[in-house]
């Protein structure tokens, strides 16, 4: 059976950024994949309508300095969070939405979309080490290295580093020999950015909250959006609303979510909301490769750079990595490279 230096488990921002560092320095990686697609918690979709709006992982901030190198050595641009005009604020559904001033211009999106930052290091590697529908449930250590067992298959390797969500790494992978058990009470209750989320978006032809002097962002205490903002695309063309939703919200239909979406929009923004062309959303509790639906919730951040990540298991030949387990920034995309940047340095040494 063929055997490389370095197995890498989930083809996230970490996994594809770390793969894309071995690749520079020469050392042998696979790449496996629970989707059937890579990104993670970067989920950006295009709508019928050509709109590009996103699921997950969506802003940059002015302090991510390793994301910001990251994205300059790719060649990925940044554009500004559209925050001009007035914001809205709903306290409640029977008053009438009021404006207050918008705060935002410390945000930016990534331009063409998120997905761009995984899809451009991906096209830095090999693409046959990338292998995607790999389920992932044993990572075990023999005298020859390690094994992981995919879907049923054997993968040898010398060292493995996996980079999904601890909570979920606990709860569908089993270890040979087991990991003590403070790290996997560590594990267990390491809080999962976007586990608890939803994310709605609401496509239009024209963006014609501008018209208004509005900004389309939106805070509410109604619901189901909680927090929204503008996301038209940077060509003026594919005008959407996109935001965080109320977690309440996750146990209404589809259907009766966008109802109540759409109802929303009216309220906020009159009539023309009614006029809308498509209507998306991903409720991340019920993403399989992100959390486990009966996985106890915790609180936002809990763990996240806990000590028992920063030092290597089994002897050195584990690495558990991912944006949970960045001292800096951890949950976020910065903190996703800084787990990738560290781990590469790590496996160098």
């Amino acid at each position: 059976m063929e055997s490389v230096d370095v197995i890498i488990v989930g083809a996230g921002l970490t996994g594809l950024t770390l793969a894309r560092n071995l690749t520079e320095q020469g050392i042998d990686f696979l790449l496996l994949e629970g989707r059937d697609r890579i990104g993670g918690r970067i989920h950006s979709i295009e709508t019928q309508d050509g709109a590009v709006v996103e699921m997950g992982a969506t802003w940059f901030f002015s302090h991510f300095n390793n994301l910001s190198k990251l994205l300059k050595k790719i060649k990925v641009d940044l554009t500004d969070q559209y925050s001009r005009g007035h914001t809205m604020y709903e306290s409640d559904a029977r008053t009438p939405a009021r404006k207050i001033n918008s705060s935002g211009g410390d945000m930016f999106r990534i331009k063409g979309g998120t997905a761009k930052i995984v899809d451009t290091l991906q096209n830095k590697i090999d693409g046959s080490k990338v292998l995607l529908g790999q389920k992932v449930s044993e990572i075990k250590q023999t005298p020859d290295g390690i094994e992981v067992t995919s879907n049923g298959k054997v993968f040898k390797s010398s060292r493995v580093v996996t980079t999904v969500p601890p909570q979920l790494l606990a709860k569908s992978v089993k270890f040979s020999p087991p990991l003590p058990q403070d790290v996997m009470n560590v594990l267990k209750n390491t809080h999962t950015w976007m586990g608890d989320s939803i994310k709605g978006a609401v496509t239009y032809k024209t963006p014609f909250w501008k018209n208004s002097g509005l900004s389309g962002g939106l805070y509410s205490n109604a619901g189901p959006f909680v927090q929204m903002y503008d996301q038209t695309n940077t060509d003026g063309n594919g005008a959407a609303l996109v935001g965080f939703m109320s977690g309440s919200i996750a146990r209404v239909p589809f259907e009766e979510r966008k109802k109540k979406v759409i109802a929303q929009l009216v309220r906020v923004f009159g009539d023309q909301a009614l006029e809308y062309l498509e209507y998306r959303d991903t409720v991340w509790s019920k993403e399989q490769f992100t959390i486990d639906s009966q996985a106890p919730r915790v609180s936002q951040h809990q763990n996240n750079g806990h000590q028992v990540y920063q030092q290597p298991l089994m002897g050195g030949a584990l690495i558990i990595g991912g944006t949970e387990t960045s001292t800096r920034a951890g949950g976020y995309m910065e903190g996703a490279v800084n787990s990738a940047n560290k781990i590469a340095t790590m496996l160098t040494k």
